[in-house]
């Protein structure tokens, strides 16, 4: 078990005296956690940095010199300026009795100990996510939420006005959201990026009025197991909530360890199945078919493949990985080998949009930092290999042609393969038309602009409304230059093989050009398609 020992710092000091004093100044300077007491300070030689020190001013600058944490009490002129200071001030202005806010200090020290003995001894004592999140709804002041990593709920400290309406799940117990915001959440890109943050955050729905404060819980294969979610409803939050909702997830990480630990689950027998035919295996297509049936997957059903290659050759985070999504997506079987992975989707008859399964992979995907490639619907899953290699493709030309995305469906680079693999054993200045190659050295030579309106009209789909507003011409300069092109080139813009030769030509240029630039080894690390 990780320590747990709870420090405080000056700005949880000065959130908790709000309540006592109105005029109190925080001179804030480095502050990390790592006060575990505090003491009056009355001149003595020996002081600690993990104490804060009452003091009166007349001790001022021998405790500045000292490098302590202060709370000063009395007038004083302070300088404004934060970086005087080596550690915080708390400047209290007006006369007190330091033996008084002493004990005042020594309450807030006591409040966070018994806070944090009581988590320690829940957790012993093998209690509950619930146990711990209702033992700390006096330091948040607000709601607290242990979500799984599906985003059901499997705490809920409380419901108040303006709270997010869930479901509940029979089976479980576990809260769940409605299908049209999981939709919202999942096409969400603000969303999704939540998923990669390490420490405590606010964040504001765009659909919610209220804020936010959520951190991340991940397992020791850093699979994301779920976060804590707190919602600003019924207080405001304090700047200090975010360092003890940090010191809050580790009891909560140990809880998720403790009642969700990931074993390596064995292979199911649809697993070694689909392995052993996939990878050439002696099986037999009617031994397949048969065993398949017996599950419910028929040969002409719905099917969908996606391939991802691992960091790294760990077994324990491949099966994280296999599990993630096995319990993410419905009727899917996942399996790897070495640093590839596997997933079948199987998909009912009546399904023929993929968008959902595309979606889950890449919200898999963004939380274990995979990338996909995914294969369109096929509809015989004898054609598994083929449509594995589909998947392959999409994940090699999608790390190129979108590298922020975690799942690359081959519809998405479908034409930049074919255009890729086109231009077979030439060159593809050889492929492309070489009229627009003559343009680009008439323009070279008399400034012309022949070939960038040629590319303009053809990408218009050859409208000369919609080309002349792109290029910030009059309709009749643009039909003077389409005149000139024709009399230099003696292309013929009225057919249309040669508009479809323009259009793949234009393409294939600009393919190539990405792949100089993309594909350079100083670039970028993604594997490069092979032609």
């Amino acid at each position: 078990m990780v320590n747990t020992t709870l420090f405080l710092n000056m700005q949880i000091l000065s959130d908790y005296l709000d309540d006592q004093f109105s005029d109190y100044i925080f001179y804030r300077s480095n502050d990390p956690m790592v006060l575990e007491d505090v003491r009056l300070y009355y001149g003595q030689t020996t002081v600690s940095q993990q104490m804060v020190y009452v003091t009166s001013p007349a001790y001022l600058d021998d405790l500045m010199k000292k490098n302590c944490n202060i709370i000063l009490v009395g007038q004083a002129v302070i300088c404004p300026d934060p970086i005087h200071y080596k550690k915080s001030i708390i400047h209290i202005p007006r006369k007190e009795n330091t033996c008084l806010i002493l004990e005042l200090i020594q309450d807030i020290f006591l409040k966070f100990r018994k806070w944090s003995a009581h988590m320690e001894q829940i957790l012993a004592g093998h209690g509950s996510m619930y146990d711990l999140c209702s033992a700390s709804i006096e330091i948040f002041e607000n709601p607290v939420y242990i979500l799984d990593h599906n985003n059901n709920a499997i705490v809920r400290t409380a419901f108040v006005v303006g709270m997010m309406e869930m479901k509940m799940d029979p089976a479980t117990g576990n809260l769940f959201l409605p299908v049209e915001r999981r939709n919202l959440l999942y096409h969400s890109k603000e969303f999704l990026e939540t998923y990669q943050t390490q420490t405590a955050q606010y964040w504001t729905p765009p659909w919610n009025k209220h804020r936010d404060i959520y951190i991340n819980i991940f397992d020791e294969n850093k699979r994301y197991q779920g976060r804590i979610l707190i919602n600003e409803l019924q207080s405001s939050f304090k700047a200090s909530h975010l360092k003890l909702l940090e010191y809050f997830s580790c009891f909560i990480k140990e809880a998720f360890l403790s009642c969700r630990s990931i074993e390596k689950p064995k292979d199911s027998p649809l697993q070694k199945l689909l392995y052993r035919y996939l990878f050439d295996e002696d099986i037999s297509e009617e031994h397949l078919l048969e065993q398949l049936d017996r599950i419910g997957w028929h040969q002409e059903d719905g099917y969908l493949t996606a391939k991802a290659s691992l960091p790294h050759l760990d077994s324990s985070y491949a099966y994280s990985a296999c599990l993630d999504i096995t319990e993410n997506i419905n009727d899917c079987v996942a399996f790897f080998r070495e640093t590839e992975l596997y997933a079948v989707c199987h998909v009912p008859r009546s399904v023929h949009d993929p968008a959902p399964c595309y979606s889950l992979l890449h919200e898999i995907g963004l939380k274990g930092s995979i990338h996909f490639g995914a294969s369109n619907l096929f509809y015989n899953i004898l054609k598994l290999p083929n449509y594995s290699k589909q998947a392959q493709a999409g994940l090699e030309y999608g790390l190129w042609l979108h590298p922020d995305q975690y799942c690359h469906p081959f519809s998405g680079i479908a034409l930049s393969y074919m255009l890729k693999n086109s231009v077979g054993d030439l060159n593809s200045n050889m492929v492309c038309a070489s009229s627009i190659r003559l343009l680009e050295k008439i323009d070279l030579e008399k400034g012309s602009d022949y070939f960038k309106t040629l590319k303009e009209y053809i990408r218009s789909n050859c409208q000369p409304v919609l080309a002349a507003k792109a290029l910030f011409l009059h309709r009749g300069t643009l039909t003077y230059r389409l005149n000139k092109i024709q009399e230099l080139t003696n292309l013929d813009l009225d057919d249309r093989d040669t508009i479809l030769y323009l259009d793949l030509s234009f393409r294939i240029r600009d393919l190539f050009r990405q792949e100089a630039s993309d594909w350079s080894p100083r670039t970028t690390a993604a594997r490069k398609p092979e032609s």
